[in-house]
């Protein structure tokens, strides 16, 4: 899956050209030139995607910009609702046990749509698959209002988790159509900013709303947030909303092809790690108002804008550091630091202490985020992208929602820091993969 057959004009100019890498290879790619069978990945971008893979190329176009105004206004209304819908459902009687299921609703419902969605868009088209999520995802935010016990709650969270399971697929495989082969990783770094920025602002704004207008004005905003991302998304022009080599969706045929239909082998590796990772997050991002409000913290915005800061630093840093050869350096940095952040989350009692480790999850998460994604897309065909972008995004819903239902119960039993702690399990297996499946088979090594 890393590289296609090359035409014999391609495939000659290849082995010509002893100028193109330093070392016989491409950066992106695993395969020498010298292997007549093969062409390097550049090539391949050009030959199936026509997508200029110099450095030069720019990465701010039209599309590009208008993809990143409905991918900001999605996540800001995502993380209006994301931190304080526990302190909500407290509110309206549920438990710490329930918290964790109704936090994980929403992830396994977008767990399911994304293998689903792939398809939808490799064969329906980017941009109608996109539009239709967005609307769904107004009908979502809008039942929030209406939600007022723990059983109704718990459904509109996970019909909510399908819509943006179904958008968050159309909206990346988008993205990856109009970024230039050869900045893949900063495109997606940048793209990833978005959602940086909003994590960095909208967590303040929304308990500033709870505490000033109460939770009906705050699912109002989460509405025209959500409309404001769908007028967006409609002044991109989609480049591959007729694919039509993708394979079809219908359910008729062996369980083991529709499998392969909807999932990306090529995708796998990267998507493990990710899994893993997904656990801390989705611990993080869940738990830690509620963990900061037993020390004493009712606000902790400051945590997310620490967190949000840092990682509109190092998305776009890692992506440039990932395109040139040096994403093992990455990951690598990016284990270290969620480990320190965990560390120090568990040993925090002051707004300083969840500061400095929003900072350090900020650094581990904005590096893995992006270079993750570009190893899990990078080697995939053109009508395979979706596949692989659910693949990939799959892996977040799975290990979020699991992770959610997981550190409930631990929390229920052994306390918030305990919980925290014990975070360090996943991260590190998330390591054990990266050394085993993507450490040993980094460009230059062939299979």
């Amino acid at each position: 899956m890393f590289c296609s057959m090359a035409l014999p004009g391609i495939r000659q100019a290849r082995r010509n050209d002893s100028k193109s890498c330093d070392y016989g290879h491409c950066m992106l790619c695993p395969w020498p030139l010298s292997d007549p069978d093969r062409v390097c990945c550049r090539d391949r971008g050009q030959e199936e995607d026509t997508m200029a893979p110099e450095e030069s190329a720019t990465i701010w176009t039209r599309d590009f910009s208008s993809l990143c105004t409905a991918n900001l206004a999605l996540f800001m209304s995502a993380h209006m609702i994301t931190p304080t819908l526990p302190v909500y459902l407290l509110h309206i009687g549920g438990s710490r046990r329930d918290v964790g299921y109704v936090m994980a609703a929403y992830t396994v419902g977008a767990m399911v749509m994304r293998p689903v969605a792939g398809a939808l868009v490799d064969r329906w088209g980017r941009k109608k698959t996109t539009v239709v999520a967005l609307l769904l995802t107004v009908i979502a935010t809008t039942l929030y209002r209406f939600a007022g016990d723990v059983p109704l709650l718990t459904a509109v969270r996970c019909f909510h988790g399908l819509a943006f399971g179904m958008v968050g697929t159309a909206i990346g495989t988008m993205v990856i159509d109009i970024l230039p082969v050869g900045r893949f990783s900063e495109g997606i770094g940048y793209f990833g900013l978005t959602s940086s920025f909003s994590m960095a602002i909208t967590p303040m704004i929304a308990f500033w709303l709870i505490h000033h207008y109460g939770f009906p004005i705050l699912f109002l905003a989460v509405v025209i947030l959500t409309m404001l991302s769908l007028s967006s998304s409609l002044l991109v022009q989609s480049r591959h909303d007729h694919a039509g080599d993708a394979p079809e969706i219908g359910l008729p045929g062996p369980p083991r092809s529709i499998l392969t239909g909807l999932m990306e082998k090529a995708a796998l590796p990267a998507s493990g790690v990710m899994f893993f990772i997904s656990v801390v997050f989705g611990a993080v991002m869940s738990f830690i108002a509620l963990y900061a409000a037993e020390q004493g913290i009712t606000n902790i915005g400051p945590f997310f804008t620490a967190l949000a800061l840092v990682m509109l630093v190092t998305r776009p840093l890692s992506g440039r550091w990932a395109d040139r050869g040096g994403a093992d350096k990455i990951l690598l940095a990016a284990h270290l630091a969620v480990f320190f952040g965990l560390v120090t989350v568990g040993l925090s009692h002051t707004m300083g202490g969840f500061i400095l480790t929003g900072a350090l999850l900020g650094t581990g998460f904005g590096f893995f985020i992006p270079t993750l994604q570009a190893l899990a897309v990078r080697y995939v065909p053109v009508n395979r992208r979706g596949a692989a972008t659910g693949t990939y995004m799959i892996s977040i819903d799975l290990g979020i929602g699991l992770g959610t239902i997981l550190w409930g119960h631990v929390a229920e039993t052994a306390g918030y820091r305990a919980m925290f702690f014990a975070n360090l399990i996943p991260l590190a297996l998330a390591g054990l993969i990266f050394y085993l499946f993507i450490h040993s088979q980094r460009p230059g090594r062939p299979e």
